[in-house]
């Protein structure tokens, strides 16, 4: 028996469902990994930047400097992928984030305040390049390998592994800090990365992309199916996701510069006691990100989900300041109940936000690996564009207002996001009713027995 034909997969070139399987599994450490790098530093990094005389604000410009580059390259990674193949900028992406990981954990051998802070962020930036590399192409690698009537499922999965990572890696970082100082957390996780990278070389065949281009090519009867950035942004829904993604990313990053110091002076945390406070929200997230997807696999509405997501971190953020409605003293319960409320508003935002943009595109586009990669290069751009407005946002206004009116400002942000979703939906709706009207009309009108009753009214007076 042909393997190929008894493979549960959309793609035909993908062997068997055991390499199915792998690749995905190495999809998903790698994703996992890439998510560790982004908030590894989080519990000590602040700590080691003061020691070199370093403010919280120029901290928060380290966290956020990542999301500059994945801003700007995000986006040409999406428009050519094709042309790059997406297993190649996959392994590429690995390659070059595992390497400036390990050379990021050498960085307090730099005495220098000024030099420390400026290597930091070239380090940083760099980094942001496999990133965008990385995230471009492990979506559309991903949905390759997802069995049909499961891809909402999958791409969840590995939002979760990315979540997971994210979250989960200030945990990671405070203990291999503790145990081995600074170097041992980036070597550790870029050492992975670069195993994860050689795993990935063997594995992830790029003749599938040249299989499934074949096939998207006769499908399309010879025309290249090809795509722009305006006409995917002029949908209004595509609009709503993205701004919902910045805002969610906001929150994300918004506390990773400045929860560490807020938590050691109001509570004398140590820095592996404040690394536990970051791996809530991933808790909460990484279970609540796949029963999401299901759900929407099973039909639940993109906007529905987006909108309580965005109520939900609302209410997160208030709890963490705490402000009203939330009266009560601040605790360490207290900001670990908040950290779990936003983790599951975040849950809901990120999966729902890529779900709604893939349905945009349309059933008859969706399989282009073009698309697929502008796509998600849209939602990578948004949420790294939301990031880094977080993370620098986050520290400055720490810095500036202190911890409870920053966690209020985030708040407010979010009461944009839900004004955003309800108005988007009824301009869809109306733009909808508008375009469906102009159809019926245009097949009345192009009918030729429209009139036909006249005539035979005519017909029968004469």
């Amino acid at each position: 028996i042909d393997p190929e034909t008894t493979s549960d997969t959309s793609d035909p070139g993908t062997s068997s469902s055991l390499v199915r399987i792998f690749s995905l599994a190495i999809l998903g450490f790698s994703t996992f990994l890439g998510g560790c790098t982004l908030s590894i530093l989080a519990p000590f990094y602040s700590k080691e930047a003061e020691d070199h005389g370093i403010s919280i604000t120029a901290s928060g410009t380290v966290f956020a400097s990542v999301f500059v580059l994945q801003i700007i390259f995000t986006p040409v990674f999406g428009k050519y992928i094709q042309v790059i193949g997406s297993t190649k900028l996959f392994i590429f992406g690995v390659f070059i984030s595992g390497l400036t990981n390990i050379l990021f954990g050498f960085l307090p051998a730099i005495k220098s305040g000024p030099v420390f802070l400026g290597a930091s962020l070239a380090m940083r930036s760099v980094t942001a390049l496999g990133e965008s590399a990385l995230n471009t192409s492990v979506y559309p690698l991903a949905r390759r390998r997802s069995a049909k009537g499961s891809v909402s499922t999958v791409m969840s999965m590995l939002e979760t592994m990315n979540g997971c990572g994210t979250t989960i890696g200030p945990f990671v970082g405070g203990i291999l800090f503790e145990y081995g100082g600074f170097f041992l957390p980036f070597a550790t996780c870029g050492s992975l990365l670069l195993v994860s990278g050689c795993l990935a070389y063997y594995v992830l065949d790029p003749k599938e992309e040249e299989m499934a281009a074949a096939k998207e090519l006769a499908e399309s009867e010879g025309t290249v199916v090809s795509g722009s950035y305006m006409r995917l942004l002029s949908n209004p829904l595509m609009m709503v996701a993205c701004i919902v993604t910045i805002c969610t990313g906001m929150s994300t990053e918004w506390y990773q510069p400045s929860l560490e110091p807020y938590v050691r002076e109001q509570f004398g945390l140590s820095p592996f006691q404040a690394s536990l406070l970051f791996i809530i929200d991933g808790g909460v997230y990484a279970i609540i990100t796949p029963l999401s997807g299901k759900l929407l696999d099973k039909g639940l509405d993109c906007k529905i989900v987006l909108l309580l997501g965005s109520v939900i971190i609302c209410f997160g953020y208030l709890l963490l300041a705490p402000a009203p409605p939330f009266l009560f003293a601040p605790s360490v319960i207290q900001v670990g109940v908040g950290a779990g409320v936003h983790g599951l508003g975040m849950a809901m935002n990120f999966i729902g936000t890529l779900t709604l943009m893939t349905q945009q595109v349309g059933k008859k586009n969706s399989d282009s690996e073009q698309i697929q990669g502008m796509v998600t290069s849209i939602w990578i751009t948004c949420e790294s564009f939301g990031g880094f407005i977080g993370a620098a946002g986050g520290g400055a206004s720490y810095d500036k207002f202190g911890w409870s009116s920053s966690c209020v400002l985030v708040a407010a942000c979010q009461i944009v996001s839900m004004v955003v979703v309800v108005v988007g939906c009824m301009v869809s709706f109306f733009t909808r009713s508008k375009v469906d009207r102009e159809e019926k009309e245009k097949l009345i009108n192009n009918n030729p027995n429209h009139n036909y009753g006249s005539y035979g009214s005519d017909y029968i007076t004469v």
